[in-house]
């Protein structure tokens, strides 16, 4: 849902192009700047999206958030799932903002800073820190920023499940039975897929289900799409891809 963002932010433009000092665009490290001082601008709540790939400007944004947790401000950072191979990264966070409520989706993010939904800089691509910036005032963008967060945060999970996950949950073994959980098949039809016996399969699935601190198969399936382990499929899309 985040990468409405930059449409709406091309929209809100043409809308307001008249309206000074709504929507400023601004080069890559004018955007890193502007976003320094827009958390150093936050009150009560901070929304922040990181993608990751840049480890320099990202510690100099995450020490900015370790500042305002301090201060009492509310803050929530997500990221993608792939933030767990930069260690840097998260080794600055656990240092220096050891406050930030921080959580992980599996999809592509538009980078952003929002401050106290009044404020925001939204970066134009969806890899690094080093694309072109937007500093957006206009009340409607902002408000679709809220919401297309909210949205996002809401169907993440905590970096510390992440954490918890051991290597065998992550291997191409346990996707494959999470494919297979999520697919609807027998027991018997996966494990012959697989091409291990039912009693493994079934071991398999029960170890997979605890670890994933799920209390069914389905709920299992629902937890491994939060943790980026399975791709969502939206509904629709699911149903146009059967065959007729």
């Amino acid at each position: 849902m985040l990468m409405e963002a930059g449409r709406l932010v091309k929209s809100a433009a043409d809308r307001h192009r008249s309206e000074e000092r709504l929507l400023t665009a601004m080069e890559p490290e004018e955007g890193v700047d502007a976003a320094e001082h827009v958390i150093e601008s936050a009150q009560q709540s901070l929304s922040v999206v990181f993608a990751g790939g840049n480890d320099q400007r990202a510690a100099r944004l995450v020490t900015r958030l370790g500042r305002a947790v301090a201060r009492g401000v509310d803050v929530r950072l997500l990221g993608r799932v792939g933030l767990m191979d930069e260690r840097y990264l998260l080794k600055c966070l656990d240092k220096q903002a050891p406050g930030v409520d921080v959580r992980l989706v599996g999809a592509p993010l538009h980078e952003m800073v929002l401050a106290d939904g009044s404020v925001s800089v939204v970066w134009s691509g969806s890899d690094t820190l080093s694309r072109e910036a937007v500093l957006v005032r206009a009340p409607a963008v902002l408000r679709n920023l809220r919401t297309l967060f909210m949205i996002s945060w809401n169907g993440s999970a905590a970096l510390e499940d992440h954490r918890r996950l051991s290597g065998r949950t992550r291997s191409v073994m346990a996707r494959r039975i999470l494919m297979a959980l999520s697919s609807g098949r027998t027991d018997e039809a996966a494990a012959r897929e697989i091409g291990m016996s039912v009693r493994t399969y079934r071991r398999n699935v029960a170890e997979i289900t605890r670890e994933l601190g799920a209390h069914s198969r389905f709920q299992a399936g629902a937890r491994a799409v939060e943790l980026g382990l399975l791709p969502y499929v939206d509904a629709a899309d699911d149903e146009d891809s059967r065959p007729a």
